[in-house]
């Protein structure tokens, strides 16, 4: 009667331990980074700059997943618009959360694979407009002791945020080193946010990672 109670248990842990299994085989993760480009007329008011990008999902099928990505991109001014504004600085960061579903061309095991994703939510803008200024301070040093010391340091002259919706598409490859559950990844995005006056701010972000 012991022994059947504890295959019984046995049985029961390792049926709850592949559903767990099976369940995280259903989660995705990715992180990564790259450069971002403007696009349209916001090429001609920011330079190329970089992003990061964060996303996490549930595979609904080997091909199709439905994830939400959250996205940072920032650039800075370039030498037009910053003397449109005046001053010396200034950088203009976006960040975004969307819902991204995600659709492989190809089975999921696959070992390179291609993949097409798009879609809409959130995006938020900064622009900051800043100045260097001199700022005394006392430097201490092991060796030499301490002393005063000028740090140049940039001062935020005006900051303006904008919270509106906006949407994505784009694609990428998917590669699968020794057939392993780990993937690099190479992306590329349209994104645009859509503004309440004057034109739309549109850029691409390029981003390369890992995918699990």
């Amino acid at each position: 009667m012991k022994c059947r109670t504890e295959l019984v248990l046995l049985s029961v842990i390792f049926l709850a331990a592949s559903c767990v299994a099976q369940r995280a085989d259903r989660l995705n993760f990715s992180v990564g980074a790259g450069f971002s480009a403007p696009t349209e007329s916001a090429a001609n008011n920011l330079n190329t700059g970089w992003n990061l990008d964060f996303r996490g999902g549930y595979n609904i099928t080997r091909r199709l997943a439905a994830d939400l990505d959250f996205s940072y991109s920032r650039s800075n001014l370039n030498s037009a618009a910053l003397a449109r504004f005046a001053e010396p600085g200034g950088d203009v960061g976006i960040w975004s959360l969307t819902f991204n579903p995600v659709y492989r061309l190809l089975p999921a095991r696959s070992p390179v694979n291609a993949y097409v994703t798009g879609g809409f939510g959130l995006y938020h803008r900064n622009l900051t407009l800043t100045q260097p200024v001199a700022v005394n301070t006392v430097f201490c040093d092991p060796f030499f002791g301490c002393y005063p010391a000028t740090f140049t340091v940039n001062q935020v002259v005006a900051s303006f945020d904008t919270y509106k919706g906006g949407f994505n598409a784009g694609g990428g490859l998917e590669f699968r080193p020794f057939y392993s559950r780990v993937r690099i990844f190479s992306e590329a995005r349209y994104q645009r946010m859509f503004t309440t006056n004057g034109d739309d701010i549109t850029y691409v972000p390029v981003t390369f990672g890992l995918r699990w």
